[in-house]
């Protein structure tokens, strides 16, 4: 959509598109089925089940014979005397190998099968789940105007493939713009946007391949489509997911922001800003009775759910302008603003079961087969209001001292009675130095300007209704006879129980200093501000941990303060220019330090809820890992009870035992800095450019377990054997799905650098364009994320941060894409 408006004088008319062909950007390394097999082997090595130290035929039929399919793939691996009765051809150990075994504690192998793990057929299940998907986008815009009215109006469409089959996104776009000055006092003008978006968010097909055994196939040597492929209750084959599993998400919304302008005398002017937004969505989900959601089992149903939500939302703005110059050295502006903004919405659900035909997916749910639906509701109802007044002072003099004074009162109805209303207050100065007599002699000096300001905000994010408390109706037994009572409604925040009262909630506040300096060398061919900041934030709006003695789990509370202190620096250089190359540069960098000053209990951590005092708010709490306890550590092993193999962990208070003692901050997933560094060169009709962004110092988890019960496949991992005594990975065990203190191998450098886009432009000459009738032509390639340099094992360390909840780590699976980009731009 653009956004773009009329211009005064000739009627324009320019059609912008592009095409897209996107991949995954990076996927995690697998173990293939000989590896997986081999893991399953050494799982059952550890806990005892499997007999020998090499690979035999009797425990791999107990291990892998329970899908026909799976034996043959196995099987075929073997050179076979008797296959039925599971005897193996066999051959002479090498020295090599009875070196291996002996570290088993088998010293006498001599003859072992014959076995070639290279038969092992593996299936390619993230292949399976994925797609190379295409993006399409068109836009057409026209616009023009005469000396009162300027008019534009654009249309645009987009339709974006996911990467995963059944996910997809279409969005419909139109845009009128308008002003029109009706004389020389009164101006009006508007704008209109109206969309229409369809998601199909469809299932996780990818989330569920990556867990899929490499050895099963999702069809059997007959084609027939294999529910659970070797034959785990647990692992549903998800490859039918997209014909079975839809969720569609409508969004239609118009929004306007409309105004009226009137020069009331000179230098000053009130305008009125008018600007309603109405928002329709819709939610439909259906899965099947084949659909892994609902099992896929005989007994299993089908399931839809049809929720909808309208939400209305207006703001209004009156504004009177003062602009005055008072003498020649003297200038003052004056902005006086008062503003009222109101949001409303409500909405409806209902969810049914057991539905007689697929096809009608959510559009029938009184159809089901069950007596009625399973769940219904309407709401919640939400409406808040926030009120402003607003009054800034613009002074300048001679144009090098400048002083801007604001004073704003911001009131939200979602607070507690007698702390909706706030009052923000900032000042900022500036001193344009190169406009001094003793700067004015410096040839090379185009700018230089310092700046400083002070700044207060706040922030209200809260549910309506949390103040007063809310309740909602739940069933229980009392005396095995079914009743009805009531419980606090939960929250939008993640586990916050909106319903408990809270007659003490007030804005949160963040007061800001910040110091900068805006420098112009050799007439601006160097270029840039560097800028140092505090902010000091107090009344933090947290969920609080409760005792759960109590009846309640959280609760909304100010908590506390933090700091953020940082430094932010920008550099703009022209390297080359001539008339016909220019190469230009940009770097940028932040760093920022966040860390909690003050909690709820003073200067003392608050274990439970995670924040430590010196800490940013999202920091890894956990075991710090130390390594793998390896055959010759027999003081360790013998003081700590434990077996090479295992996962060591550092012992922080070295009492010889591992409990939450032990846990300790680890990192935090801030980085330490961040930056990019941006060229582009221009060459005759050639446009090229290229932009690089690195984050480093933060530690991430990569969501992924390696897979080391035997059970579920994971990512490929080196792992401990008492013939490969490796530091990285413990030793499988079939006993452990999830080894003891694994979680501790998750945290890991997160740093990347990132070659965000290679981008190449050819604008046609005017005279060719011309012979296309238009005025102006232009053709580009564009890679987006072509490169990645990491040394983190997950997807991609910009968008994984796992966090703790399930939600987050579903997100941290998520893919992210690389693109080819071929567009077209051409103007009449």
């Amino acid at each position: 959509m653009t956004t773009k408006r009329g211009k005064e004088g000739k009627f324009n008319i320019s059609y912008n598109t592009y095409g897209s062909f996107d991949r995954p950007l990076r996927l995690p390394e697998l173990f293939d089925a000989a590896e997986f097999a081999d893991v399953r082997r050494e799982a059952y090595r550890t806990s005892g089940s499997y007999t020998t130290p090499y690979p035999n035929p009797v425990n791999d039929f107990t291990l892998f014979g329970t899908d026909p399919n799976v034996w043959a793939n196995i099987a075929g691996a073997y050179t076979w005397r008797d296959f039925d009765a599971r005897i193996p051809e066999t051959r002479e150990a090498t020295e090599e190998e009875k070196a291996r075994y002996a570290l088993y504690g088998f010293p006498n192998v001599t003859q072992i099968p014959i076995y070639d793990p290279s038969k092992i057929r593996s299936f390619d299940w993230q292949d399976a789940a994925l797609r190379n998907a295409f993006t399409q986008n068109h836009q057409l815009s026209a616009s023009g105007g005469s000396e009162n009215l300027r008019a534009s109006l654009s249309v645009g469409y987009l339709n974006q493939e996911g990467i995963q089959p059944g996910q997809d996104f279409t969005r419909y776009t139109a845009r009128a713009t308008f002003d029109f000055k009706v004389n020389k006092i009164i101006s009006v003008g508007g704008s209109t946007n109206a969309s229409l978006g369809i998601q199909n968010v469809g299932p996780d097909i990818y989330g569920k391949a990556v867990g899929q055994l490499p050895y099963a196939t999702p069809y059997n040597a007959e084609g027939v489509f294999q529910t659970n492929p070797g034959a785990d209750a647990n692992i549903l084959n998800p490859l039918l997911d997209p014909e079975n599993t839809f969720s569609e998400r409508r969004v239609a919304r118009f929004f306007t922001s409309l105004y009226a302008e009137a020069r009331l005398l000179e230098g000053l002017r009130y305008r009125l800003n008018v600007g309603p937004d109405f928002r329709n969505a819709r939610n439909g989900q259906f899965r099947s009775a084949r659909s892994t959601g609902q099992g896929g089992g005989a007994n299993a149903v089908s399931f839809a759910q049809y929720d909808q939500n309208q939400n209305f939302t207006y703001v209004v703005e009156n504004l009177l302008f003062y602009d005055k110059q008072l003498t020649a050295d003297h200038s003052l502006g004056v902005t006086l603003l008062q503003s009222i903004q109101q949001d409303r919405s409500e909405g409806s659900s209902i969810s049914a079961t057991n539905l007689p035909y697929d096809s009608q997916k959510w559009y029938n749910l009184g159809s089901t087969n069950n007596a009625a639906a399973q769940s219904f509701g309407s709401g919640p109802f939400i409406q808040r209001q926030l009120m402003s007044w607003m009054g800034r002072v613009n002074y300048s003099f001679r144009d090098k001292y400048v002083l801007t004074a604001t004073g704003r009162a911001d009131g939200a109805s979602v607070l507690a009675e007698g702390r909706k209303w706030a009052f923000f207050p900032s000042v900022a100065l500036a001193w344009k130095l190169q406009e001094e007599g003793f700067f004015k002699d410096i040839a090379m000096l185009s700018e230089l300007k310092l700046r400083g300001g002070y700044g207060s905000v706040g922030q209200a994010s809260v549910d309506p209704y949390t103040t007063g408390g809310t309740l909602q109706q739940t069933p229980y037994v009392w005396d095995e006879t079914p009743a009805y009572g009531y419980t606090p409604t939960p929250g939008t925040l993640p586990n916050t129980l909106g319903g408990l009262p809270n007659s003490e909630l007030e804005w949160e506040r963040t007061n800001t200093v910040n110091v900068g300096l805006d420098f112009g060398l050799f007439k601006n061919r160097i270029n840039g501000s560097v800028e140092v900041y505090r902010a000091n934030t107090t009344g933090l709006l947290l969920p609080r941990a409760l005792p759960t003695v109590s009846g309640f789990n959280n609760v909304l509370q100010n908590i506390g303060a933090t700091r953020n202190t940082g430094v932010e620096a920008t550099v703009s250089t022209v390297n080359v220019e001539t008339i016909k190359f220019r190469w230009g540069s940009d770097f940028v960098f932040t760093k920022n330090k966040e860390e909690f000053v003050e909690l709820a209990s003073g200067k003392q951590d608050d274990l439970g809820n995670r924040w430590f005092i010196g800490e940013p708010l999202g920091v890894y709490y956990d075991y710090k890992y130390e390594g793998i306890w390896q055959s010759y550590d027999t003081e360790g092993l013998t003081r700590y009870n434990v077996r090479p193999g295992t996962i060591k962990v550092v012992d922080v208070n070295n009492d010889g035992q591992i409990n939450t003692q032990d846990q300790i901050v680890l990192g935090s997933n801030r980085p330490k800095w961040s930056g990019s560094v941006s060229n582009s060169f221009s060459y005759g009709g050639f446009d090229l450019s290229f932009l690089v962004y690195a984050r480093v110092g933060q530690m991430l988890a990569t969501g992924f377990r390696p897979g080391l019960g035997g059970r579920f496949p994971g990512q490929k991992v080196d792992y401990w054997t008492p013939a490969n005594p490796t530091t990285e990975e413990p030793r499988p065990n079939s006993q452990q799905d999830i080894a003891t203190f694994g979680d501790a191998l998750r945290y890991q450098d997160g740093s990347f650098a990132k070659v965000r886009s290679i981008s190449l432009t050819y604008n046609l000459p005017k005279e060719l364009a011309s012979k296309f009738y238009s005025s102006n032509l232009s053709v580009y390639v564009n890679a987006v994320n072509p490169f990645l340099i990491t040394k983190f094992k997950g997807l991609d360390p910009e968008a994984t941060d796992i966090g703790t909840t399930s939600g987050e780590l579903a997100q941290a699976r998520n893919l992210s894409t690389k693109s080819l980009v071929l567009g077209l731009r051409i103007g009449f």
